[in-house]
């Protein structure tokens, strides 16, 4: 089973990240379609609670790690992803995507063609950071879209205070073979890394 577990956060009733959730929430939907095993599992961090992603997608899981008490947002993240894992079982040989809800992905990203018509391997994404992607295995990656076995995503390693998500689950694909590692020449998604800016760039 692929599970896509979409990070969201809602506060201060931001119009902007509403309508950036809309739109990168639609179309994943849109995407994925009617796949047979493919299940989307959007995840919000500020509590239970009745919101407008309750009527945009079936399956809202609300957790309550945004009140964690830190400064980095990759551990709020990293928790968010965890508790999804936990809340839904997801077994060992599942594939987990992980995706921030605001971007948006291209109808041709070669990212989701991989996993949803070739996936073969326990890893796919894009090794570098978004403004210097890179072909070859590092110590950062980007992960606004990345996918792993969950086997794997459960030995990502929590990050401290100040260190990185993504140097996290870099580290973690240490643990997979290189041929069990697919490489993207593009993810194929349209990412806005500030949150308060609408300002896209494909990845």
């Amino acid at each position: 089973m692929i599970y896509f577990i979409v990070t969201t956060s809602l506060f201060n009733n931001c119009p902007l990240r509403q309508s950036q959730y809309n739109q990168g929430i639609t179309k994943l939907k849109q995407i994925v379609g009617n796949h047979p095993n493919a299940s989307i599992i959007v995840v919000e961090n500020n509590g239970q609670r009745a919101t407008f992603l309750d009527a945009l997608h079936s399956e809202v899981y609300y957790t309550r790690n945004n009140f964690i008490p830190t400064g980095n947002k990759g551990i709020k993240e990293w928790q968010d992803v965890r508790d999804c894992i936990e809340h839904y079982k997801i077994q060992d040989g599942d594939f987990i995507v992980k995706m921030t809800g605001r971007y948006i992905l291209d109808d041709d990203s070669e990212f989701m063609d991989v996993v949803l018509n070739y996936l073969n391997h326990d890893c796919v994404l894009r090794y570098g950071s978004y403004f210097k992607p890179c072909d070859y295995k590092m110590y950062d990656t980007i992960t606004g879209l990345i996918g792993m076995t969950c086997k794997y995503v459960k030995q990502i390693e929590r990050p401290t205070e100040h260190q990185c998500v993504e140097w996290m689950w870099s580290k973690a694909t240490n643990l997979i073979a290189d041929e069990k590692i697919h490489i993207v020449k593009q993810l194929g998604i349209n990412i806005a890394p500030h949150p308060d800016c609408n300002k896209y760039f494909k990845v």
